[in-house]
């Protein structure tokens, strides 16, 4: 039987749990799928070991909440705290039930590669041996921006540093989880002479016979992509206390919901081989944890939803997390207008990425070939210092837009 370990209360406070809860829970998404992608047990044991710290802290935030509360009205808005805190948890699990199917040789149909080909950023885990030649020096010097990639997280030893600030320095022995485009983890892979997995080629040419599976490739980018959005619009509802926008995320719900649904029925009613059973097993229930972790990010705008005026813990954690999300405008002197999104090379320039796009009375998830134009208003995220140099690129001399100035109404 797994020993949990025992919980003794410990004087933290609500803003350091919260943010922490927050910020291992979504590294954990990434980390998830990376392992379910590479097959990679250790990083999936990475994900279960995180996933027992979540639990933790999600034990000591009940136990802050229940001291800090006086009386009703402080039940009440600590009450948004826990809801929160209960979704970042619920977060952590999904994240671990896709490390299970590596851990419990379940693994995942081959097309799995073909699903995150449809996903513009690409994850890499980098073990850093004793002869490389990054070792003590710290990230502000191997100029990553330029290679279009970040370390989103280092692992040293049984410790881990979420989002590491730019002075943190490269250790021997240290694995770093590397975000930003193929050919950057690439150059990056050779500059620090480090082993990583690798995805094995796959032969495709049974499956690009059979047109569901394309559709069950579509089907899952759509899933993939909608709940982490989800995730992103959810937390910035909270900060800016918008009804609208947490109203969006309940509409994406219900669009997950469908989509969730037509993923199953494809997954089942396609004829695979009997060797591909467990495979198929793996992609229903990476299906699954796409839709809880819908689920999560709709607890959270539920907040807003009910009326409860988030408590500045609250906003005190979105801000001083590491990630942000901005909206910005395209005018039409900007560099990016006419350009796709491959060829705008945001996230290389501003260390942003697109979440999503509005055109006219439309929001559209984009793809690399997405043609930029004037008038249009990204969504996008990433480390808060990126944040300026995007509204720079997209709309020279203007500030980013407040969510009241926008009508989101529909997402394709």
């Amino acid at each position: 039987m797994h020993k949990k370990e025992k919980i003794t209360y410990q004087p933290i406070s609500v803003r350091e749990l919260l943010l922490e809860m927050k910020n291992l829970s979504e590294l954990m998404i990434d980390l998830a799928y990376s392992a379910a992608l590479f097959n990679d047990k250790e990083l999936a044991e990475d994900v279960i070991e995180l996933e027992e710290r979540v639990d933790m802290l999600a034990y000591l935030l009940n136990m802050e909440i229940m001291i800090a509360a006086r009386d009703a009205e402080d039940a009440k808005t600590l009450s948004g705290v826990a809801r929160v805190a209960s979704a970042a948890d619920k977060i952590s699990d999904a994240a671990g039930d896709i490390a299970a199917i590596v851990l419990q040789n379940i693994g995942v149909h081959p097309i799995i590669a073909k699903i995150f080909d449809k996903v513009e950023e690409r994850l890499a885990r980098i073990s850093i041996p004793e002869n490389s030649p990054i070792i003590g020096k710290k990230l502000d010097d191997l100029d990553l921006a330029s290679m279009g990639i970040d370390v989103i997280a280092i692992r040293r030893g049984r410790d881990w540093i979420i989002n590491p600030k730019d002075e943190e320095s490269i250790r021997n022995g240290d694995i770093l989880i590397v975000r930003g485009t193929q050919s950057g983890i690439n150059e990056f892979k050779e500059e620090a002479g480090g082993k990583s997995t690798r995805i094995k080629e796959i032969e495709f040419k049974a499956l690009r016979k059979a047109e569901k599976f394309k559709e069950i490739v579509d089907r899952f980018a759509e899933l993939k992509n909608i709940s982490e959005l989800m995730i992103d619009l959810a937390y910035s509802a909270l900060m800016l206390n918008s009804k609208e926008l947490a109203e969006e995320v309940y509409a994406l719900e219900e669009q997950i919901d469908k989509l969730h649904t037509e993923f199953e029925l494809l997954v089942l009613s396609s004829r695979f081989g009997k060797r591909e059973i467990k495979g198929i097993l793996g992609l229903v229930r990476l299906g699954v944890a796409a839709e809880k972790i819908s689920d999560a990010a709709t607890e959270i705008a539920e907040v807003i939803l009910r009326g409860i005026e988030p408590h500045p813990v609250l906003r005190m954690t979105i801000e001083e997390a590491e990630e942000t999300v901005v909206y910005v405008q395209v005018s039409r002197d900007s560099p990016l207008v006419n350009k796709t999104l491959r060829e705008a090379r945001i996230p290389e320039e501003t260390g942003m990425w697109v979440l999503a796009i509005r055109k006219k009375d439309r929001c559209i998830r984009p793809k690399p070939s997405t043609r930029i134009e004037a008038g249009d208003i990204l969504i996008a995220s990433g480390y808060s210092d990126g944040k300026e140099d995007l509204i720079k690129l997209a709309s020279p001399g203007a500030k980013s837009l407040d969510m009241e100035d926008l009508e989101i109404n529909d997402y394709e």
